[in-house]
């Protein structure tokens, strides 16, 4: 079934069910609120992880404002345990689903356990089920930061952003301000759900995460251990350290044949071998990220770890460094036909030099 169909259908179903033609009333009635008090908050963040990390200064603004309010995080099965393990901070309780349309049901008893929710947000999701199921959740007020792309679709919501160009964590600070919240030059500021140590090292770690979430986002991995090679000449105890989902595995095999025998005790290797919350501590102990737009790059931005991070098809005004901007370089490229050779990837309009320089810089600061 088509996407625009999806939408057309939960559009009907939405009418017969509410009675309504849209949600358009919530609008004035949320603008004759003097001070709003909400107590049950439900936030949707069902994608991935870079989406969630992005999405913790808003959270972070509304516990802000309703510390007494009950907030409960829907995120997807993948991002649970994760999320859940921040539970008693910035949410109070996180409820699993699929996205799917077949657990709607199940979604909304979850939600309505604690009743019919005072506001709901929606920041990262997909549609048209997450704000079916807002709506069928009996939700007084519903903000969504989640752009369709289909007309009509906002005529279920109370508050939405339109043409915006910015970047994604502003976006949903800008989507809450009619909330009451305070902003401060912190707010941008994103935070992980757990905790994290720092383990002394007697020599330099650099991360480096080759995988993305398309083939398209990947730096060539010829690339990467032409940085490997640069940076162990330069110091002869610096660690290079592996990240990657386990569907990247065959990333870090690659490398690994690409690089001297003599030079494979001074890579680790954690592809695969890492849940998110032990991706995180790792994350934390070391000196600077390489990396693509990916997961692991926000949580480096999280925990104000330096980074270079390498862009081509993605935007970094929309999904790159937002905070700590002193300690993070973005490095672009731009995938020409007449700058490219046949069958290159579009990733290696990236060129090594750069990267090496911009990680010296980052180590030697």
């Amino acid at each position: 079934m088509s996407k625009k169909l999806k939408h057309k259908l939960a559009g009907w179903f939405l009418r017969c069910y509410t009675r309504r033609r849209d949600l358009s009333h919530t609008v004035s009635e949320f603008k004759q609120l003097q001070n709003p008090d909400f107590r049950n908050i439900v936030i949707y963040s069902t994608t991935a992880l870079g989406d969630f990390l992005m999405n913790t200064p808003a959270i972070h603004a509304v516990r802000v404002r309703f510390p007494d309010a009950r907030i409960t995080v829907v995120s997807s099965h993948k991002m649970h345990s994760y999320i859940n393990s921040g539970t008693g901070k910035d949410w109070d309780a996180v409820i699993p689903w699929n996205g799917k349309i077949h657990g709607v049901p199940a979604l909304v008893k979850a939600i309505n356990a604690q009743g019919a929710p005072d506001l709901l947000l929606i920041l990262h999701s997909r549609g048209p089920y997450d704000y079916l199921s807002a709506v069928i959740s009996g939700a007084r007020f519903i903000f969504s930061c989640s752009d369709t792309g289909i007309p009509g679709t906002e005529r279920w919501l109370t508050n939405y952003l339109t043409a915006f160009h910015g970047h994604s964590v502003q976006a949903r600070l800008d989507l809450i301000a009619p909330l009451g919240c305070q902003f401060t030059e912190t707010s941008v500021e994103m935070h992980v759900p757990c905790g994290v140590t720092k383990t002394p090292s007697d020599c330099l770690r650099v991360g480096f995460q080759m995988g993305a979430s398309s083939e398209e986002r990947r730096w060539p991995v010829h690339y990467f251990v032409q940085v490997a090679l640069a940076l162990f000449a330069l110091d002869k105890k610096l660690i290079i350290v592996l990240f990657g989902a386990p569907g990247e595995i065959p990333l870090g095999e690659q490398f690994l044949a690409r690089l001297p025998t003599q030079l494979h005790h001074r890579t680790e290797l954690l592809i695969g071998k890492t849940s998110v919350t032990e991706l995180t501590q790792a994350v934390n102990n070391i000196d600077a990220l390489v990396t693509g737009d990916t997961g692991t790059m926000h949580i480096a931005l999280a925990l104000k770890v330096p980074t270079i991070s390498l862009f081509v098809s993605a935007n970094p005004c929309y999904t790159g460094p937002y905070q700590n901007l002193e300690i993070h370089q973005v490095i672009s490229g731009f995938a020409c036909p007449l700058l490219m050779a046949p069958g290159d990837h579009e990733m290696s309009a990236v060129k090594a030099e750069p990267v090496i320089n911009a990680t010296i810089k980052a180590l030697t600061k």
